[in-house]
């Protein structure tokens, strides 16, 4: 067969490949924004209403209000083929510089490629139509991944096309110029996403919208060490030490003396999170020698929607004392690479103060750079001692949470062993019950470790950084130990949403994930996808016939991290990255949380400064979440909810010290909405009811002195 025969019959296969593939495609975006039960997980309803709108479908709603989406497959695939035949036509005539065969070979390369993508959104669809048939978890896990399948195929398509477009017909400049740019942009970023987020916690605290447990009760610890009270909260009797060894914000505690507010740790979450990304970018240049690669990873971490739940959870908990600990962590690994081993320790001892669990990860990383110092220094002399330095404080760190889970913790509970063992269900709810049933049952251990919940779990870290930490295999070892606890969890009814990854749980375990894909684009470390990196020969194949075995400069590779980054917080993110953030419909709109038009809303806030009227600082107040937030600076602040609590001998009610009760009548959780719902009114003279100065918002107890 002559070379144009060849060539020929090679471009009629991409052809037939790309229909069949384009086809494919447009059966799962079709069925991602028209079935109900998938379409509700990707975006809210309003959004998805638009999106449909775009693509040539109507949204109306029937006689019952349920709501139709007719969306055709015509307008869909018509769409799609005149997207990539002007990205075609750009690569023809727009790409700069290269000659013809330069552009025809980029062309044929955007082409394949493009397959591959429509390819993926093909077997979504397949496991969806016919997933039912041979299991329902594979039903299940469609529909999980549908929030970011969908995203990531945009960022694969829009990284193919603009290295076709901007970058296969030209070299990268030279790294000596415009460097500061980089370095300037990433700042930039900080900055930005710095003042997002501490703007979004702002507004929350304003609304009224921050729980007080296990959010604005550190803020209380800080007020009651420097008034003389010791390291608590009232919410429990005894010390916080009984809870968690977590005395990090205890740090903040001058800057506290001067602006004693909630708010100050919110900015301070808000900076540690953020300042992670340099870190990341020292790691990422030490690990590419580039500027631009290790400034793209940087800004990718502030996208990166997992991080975006330790600012604000799921549950609206806006600060949790671990996410200091993170660019301790991060630091840790840069320093202790660079043979800092001084300072290192003392990341080590920040990163532990921040919570004890963070030495769950701790130790596994320590041991994975004591490897790694061993078979990659050159010196024996100076690869012993590394070894040595870093392997004694894996050990350390692994005795010290031996001693503070089952001695130091259980001391300051009276000797009851750690709150957090009962978060593991039927597995047992001790750490004795744990361990037993590890080692008596492993296969009831390893049903529910190997599940679809984990699967999931992976593709939530996994996915946003384009899968590029699966290069590195020994540094993902180190989180083994932090993923299978997650895999463990057990919260709530199987219908509740998994802990992971919108509560906190995870937050040390994205240090990992992050430094397995930052060192995964050091030059040489992966630029072969082929059989060797995977060990499947079709998919090497298939990976040499599309010429993505060779996936780019570093640089190239880390705008492919950030763009899966960006994408799949759009579906994933409740910051304004994300479309969620913009929804009329979702109760985690800006117009529901951030600066709501509601009036009862409104007027609720309003009232709060009559509530602080009435209450006197030196009184001692029992109050429900969220109005308790602004009463941690009186002489006790009780909780007033029907949670049994040990300051109250676990008994209902409120402590016989309580001076005053205020109830919030208006906040979602609230059971009592009117005096003639209040317990305590209707048993005797005890307590009184203060006249209204709220409108209803706020209901204010006084108890009555005795005659």
């Amino acid at each position: 067969m002559s070379p144009d025969s060849t060539r020929k019959t090679s471009l009629l296969l991409t052809c037939i490949l790309f229909a069949s593939s384009a086809i494919g495609m447009t059966a799962a975006v079709c069925t991602c924004l028209t079935v109900p039960e998938i379409s509700g997980g990707v975006f809210p309803r309003d959004v998805s209403s638009v999106l449909v709108g775009w693509l040539g479908g109507v949204t109306t709603r029937n006689a019952i209000g349920q709501v139709i989406t007719d969306l055709g497959w015509g307008s869909v695939f018509g769409r799609l083929i005149l997207l990539v035949c002007i990205l075609v036509t750009a690569v023809r005539f727009g790409a700069r510089g290269g000659d013809s065969v330069g552009k025809q070979q980029a062309l044929v390369a955007g082409l394949r490629q493009t397959i591959l993508v429509f390819a993926v959104g093909t077997i979504w669809w397949l496991m969806w139509l016919f997933g039912g048939l041979l299991s329902q978890p594979i039903v299940t896990f469609t529909v999980g991944i549908a929030p970011l399948w969908l995203p990531l195929s945009l960022a694969f398509f829009v990284w193919i096309w603009w290295r076709q477009i901007l970058v296969s017909s030209s070299p990268d400049l030279p790294q000596s110029v415009q460097s500061w740019r980089p370095v300037g942009t990433l700042l930039l970023a900080m900055l930005v996403w710095i003042g997002v987020s501490f703007w979004m916690n702002w507004a929350m605290y304003c609304q009224l919208f921050i729980p007080h447990g296990d959010s604005a009760m550190y803020e209380e610890h800080l007020w009651n060490v420097w008034h003389g009270k010791g390291f608590r909260s009232y919410l429990d009797q005894g010390l916080f030490l009984g809870e968690h060894i977590q005395v990090i914000h205890l740090l903040l505690l001058p800057l506290h003396m001067l602006w004693p507010s909630h708010l100050l740790l919110e900015l301070a979450e808000s900076i540690a999170l953020a300042s992670c990304s340099i870190p990341i970018y020292l790691m990422t240049r030490r690990y590419t020698q580039s500027n631009r690669a290790a400034a793209l990873m940087g800004i990718a971490w502030l996208f990166y929607f997992p991080m975006h739940f330790l600012d604000i959870a799921i549950d609206q908990k806006t600060f949790r004392p671990i996410a200091l600990g993170l660019p301790c962590l991060f630091w840790l690994i840069e320093l202790a690479e660079r043979r800092r081993f001084g300072w290192a320790f003392v990341c080590l001892i920040l990163a532990l103060s921040a919570k004890e669990d963070i030495a769950l990860i701790a130790a596994p990383l320590l041991a994975v750079l004591a490897i790694n110092a061993w078979r990659h220094d050159s010196s024996r002399v100076h690869n012993r001692r590394d070894f040595r330095a870093l392997f004694t404080m894996s050990l350390g760190t692994v005795l010290y949470l031996v001693v503070v889970v089952l001695f130091v913790i259980p001391a300051f509970r009276d000797g009851a062993v750690v709150h957090y063992s009962r978060y593991f269900g039927d597995l047992g709810n001790t750490p004795g019950d744990l361990v037993k049933t590890f080692l008596s049952q492993p296969g009831k251990v390893v049903a529910q470790a190997i599940s679809v919940r984990s699967l999931l779990y992976v593709f939530v870290f996994m996915a946003p950084l384009a899968f590029l930490p699966a290069r590195r295999p020994l540094i993902l070892c180190a989180g083994a130990g932090t993923f299978g606890m997650l895999s463990l969890l057990q919260f709530g009814s199987p219908t509740d949403l998994p802990p992971v990854p919108y509560h906190h749980f995870h937050a040390p375990l994205l240090v990992v994930v992050f430094w397995a894909a930052t060192s995964s684009l050091a030059a040489g470390s992966g630029t072969q996808a082929g059989p060797g990196y995977f060990g499947l020969r079709l998919l090497g194949r298939l990976l040499s016939w599309a010429r993505l075995g060779d996936s780019g400069s570093a640089a190239q590779q880390a705008f492919l991290v950030l763009c899966c980054c960006v994408t799949t917080s759009m579906t994933s993110s409740m910051m304004p990255c994300g479309v969620t953030f913009w929804s009329q419909d979702s109760p985690f709109g800006y117009r529901t949380l951030y600066l709501p038009d509601n009036p009862a809303q409104v007027e609720r806030v309003a009232m709060v400064s009559e509530v602080l009227k009435v209450v006197p600082e030196n009184a001692r107040v029992a109050s429900t979440d969220f109005i308790h937030t602004r009463l941690t600076h009186c002489e006790r602040s009780y909780d007033y909810s029907n949670y049994l609590r040990a300051v109250n001998n676990y008994e209902p009610g409120v402590p016989p010290d309580t001076d005053y009760i205020v109830i919030d009548t208006r906040h979602k959780y609230s059971e009592v909405r009117s005096p003639a719902d209040v317990p305590e009114l209707r048993g005797g003279d005890a307590w009184e009811l203060l006249p209204d100065t709220t409108n209803g918002a706020f209901l204010i107890l006084k108890r009555t002195l005795p005659d």
